[in-house]
């Protein structure tokens, strides 16, 4: 298991590959004293539902122009710090890219692994801990104390303020997310579906078995090992924490959706 990284401000488009069928067909003459064979009509195949679009609003009349998205540093994180219960998350930040680094982070929490030189925000300090015994390791209690000062942020920042920011700067999200190699494809359906993602993650009995093949602690249970970085992460942290986080990621996807319901796509 790679060393924990914490990095959740709100959140790809999936490619689908289209195939075409082909065939060839040329059939001998009939012979009158042979039943033309029956061809047998294939089953349709049903069109599989499109996926959900998630609409954003449109800018407010009279709003100020964004910077470019490589220019937008100090401007962002100024904006961001300026959110209610905001402050403390000063000393979180890693200061440049810091659009990028959300976008980039987000779209890879539903994936096996992220990556941390592109992480927006500072590790949570101190050591791993584990419970080594006779019966084996397990992860210990008190390592969910290492995430106290990032949920209590967490619990601190405002959400409506939190969403709004978000539709502000959205074009430079969205600019973020195309250049990631996703051309039209929509940042803010790709966080929608990043929170479901995490929103659904399984409970985890306790005290969650590790071992170490190597360098890094695993979870013993290979369905757990083989699950996402962001669900990973999320049975790391404890299950009070996890109950907590995932409740402000419900209610702040409530948000982002109610923005956008009556909102025209962009």
């Amino acid at each position: 298991m790679s060393a924990t990284r914490w990095g959740l401000i709100l959140v790809a488009g999936l490619g689908a590959l289209a195939g075409a069928w082909f065939f060839w067909l040329a059939p001998p003459p009939a012979s009158p004293a042979v039943a033309a064979p029956v061809v047998e009509t294939p089953p349709e195949v049903p069109t599989p539902a499109p996926a959900p679009e998630y609409p954003v609003p449109p800018p407010a009349p009279g709003a100020a122009a964004l910077p470019g998205i490589d220019d937008s540093d100090a401007a962002f994180r100024s904006a961001l710090l300026g959110l209610p219960g905001a402050g403390p998350l000063e000393a979180w930040l890693i200061p440049d890219l810091l659009i990028r680094r959300i976008v980039v982070t987000l779209d890879n929490l539903p994936r096996d692994r992220v990556a941390l030189k592109l992480r927006p925000l500072q590790p949570a300090t101190g050591e791993f801990l584990v419970d080594v015994s006779n019966q084996g390791a397990t992860i210990s209690p008190v390592n969910a104390s290492r995430y106290g000062a990032a949920l209590t942020l967490l619990r601190a920042i405002d959400d409506e303020a939190l969403v709004a920011l978000y539709f502000r700067w959205y074009p430079l999200f969205q600019k973020a997310y195309n250049d990631l190699g996703y051309p039209g494809a929509s940042f803010n359906n790709r966080l929608i579906a990043v929170l479901d993602h995490l929103i659904g993650t399984p409970t985890a009995a306790e005290p969650l078995a590790l071992v170490k093949p190597k360098i890094y602690w695993e979870y013993a249970d290979p369905a757990l090992e083989s699950a996402s970085y962001g669900r990973r992460l999320l049975w790391r942290i404890g299950s009070d924490n996890r109950e907590a986080l995932v409740a402000r990621l419900i209610a702040i996807r409530g948000r982002i959706v109610t923005a956008g319901v009556a909102a025209p796509a962009r």
